[in-house]
This record gives structure tokens, C-alpha cells and sequence, in this order.
């Protein structure tokens, strides 16, 4: 794994895992939210945003996170691993809820410099409907991915023993799909995506 992206909900643990992640394959993380925003939360322009990731996808290794979907080909073509946090969203809207507490007045290194916390209904509706919208529009465009390393997972449980499995295998090779609890089963016997997909 040298060109990572970690897509799903907002509140599904993107910049965490990102973190933990690149600390562990000592690499450079980019958290698309931080760079697709100027100062008080004004939004770059597409032009911008496909620049910055032109300039991102350039770099040897990386780990981007942000589920920017209208803006994503660029860096879902460039990298050799796609992780999907497929987290349910009520424990999305709870996290973001915590998040907002802690940080409302405070700011936070994934986000713009400058900037604090965010959180209007219409980010909270965007968590709730995400089952019904944008998860449909991640499994319909990772099915043009075939090729790459896609990874799926559906908790925290789940995040902690893929983080688990990277520290202990270090460069070990993956299976081309790993869903979930079956991690483990499915080192040993691969899954095609088209099935996990269904």
C-alpha cells in the first residue's frame, strides 16, 4: 500500500484512521477537508480542488481521506488501495456530535486553517441520508475498481484489527478485498469485489 484513500460518511472515522494509519506505514496524509476549504469555511473552487489533488497524486506515497465523490476520480484512479469506512450513520451522527463538543471552539488539523468546528443540519441530514445516496455512489464507482486493493470495513472493531493486522505484517501483501470480520478467512481465500458488492 503506497497510495491510500479512505472514503465514507462524515463522522465515520476518516481522519482518525488516516492518522493512526499513516503513522504506522510512516506516510504523508492529506485530509482533503483542510485543503478543499479556505479560512471560515469558504469552499475552493473544482478548478482549485482538482489542482490540489493534481499536486497530491504527484507525491511517491500517500494517504488521502474526504469523500469529496463530485471530485474524486482523480485520486481513485491513482491510488492501489481504496478503504471504505461503511460505518452505520447513527453512531456517524453521534461521533460528530461529540466532535463538535469537544471542538466547537476550537481548531483541529483536518480542517481549515484557521477555521472551527462545523456542524449545520445540513451535515447532519448529509449523515442520516448517507445509506440512501452516497453509499450507493461509492459501491457503483468501486466497481470500476476492480484492479485495486479495496478494503471494507463496518466498525471500529473492525478498524482496530486492520490496524492491528498492518503493524504486525508490515509490508505483507493483502488479499485484493477485505470485508470486515472476515479479514482474517479471506487472507487466505479472496473474495471477488463484484460479490462483496451485491
Amino acid at each position: 500500500m503506497k497510495k491510500i484513500v479512505i472514503i465514507g460518511s462524515s463522522g465515520a472515522g476518516k481522519s482518525t484512521l488516516a492518522r493512526e494509519l499513516g503513522s504506522i506505514l510512516k506516510m504523508k496524509v492529506f485530509h482533503l477537508d483542510r485543503y478543499f476549504w479556505q479560512r471560515g469555511w469558504k469552499r475552493e473552487t473544482r478548478d482549485t480542488r482538482m489542482d490540489i489533488l493534481q499536486d497530491f497524486v504527484r507525491e511517491k506515497q500517500w494517504i488521502i481521506e474526504g469523500s469529496y465523490l463530485s471530485s474524486s476520480e482523480l485520486h481513485l484512479h491513482e491510488a492501489d488501495t481504496i478503504i471504505f469506512l461503511d460505518i452505520p450513520p447513527l453512531l456517524c451522527l453521534w461521533r460528530l456530535t461529540k466532535r463538535h463538543l469537544a471542538y466547537r471552539r476550537r481548531s483541529r488539523r483536518d480542517i481549515p486553517e484557521g477555521s472551527t468546528d462545523k456542524l449545520t443540519m445540513s451535515h447532519i441530514l448529509k449523515v442520516v441520508t448517507f445509506p440512501l445516496e452516497d453509499r450507493r455512489t461509492i459501491k457503483q464507482k468501486l466497481r470500476n475498481y476492480k484492479s485495486k486493493q479495496i478494503i471494507w470495513l463496518r466498525s471500529r472493531k473492525e478498524v482496530e484489527d486492520f490496524l492491528a493486522q498492518q503493524k504486525q505484517d508490515g509490508d505483507e501483501k493483502n488479499p485484493r478485498v477485505i470485508a470486515g470480520e472476515a479479514y482474517e478467512r479471506m487472507r487466505l481465500r479472496p473474495t471477488l469485489l463484484t460479490a462483496t458488492l451485491r
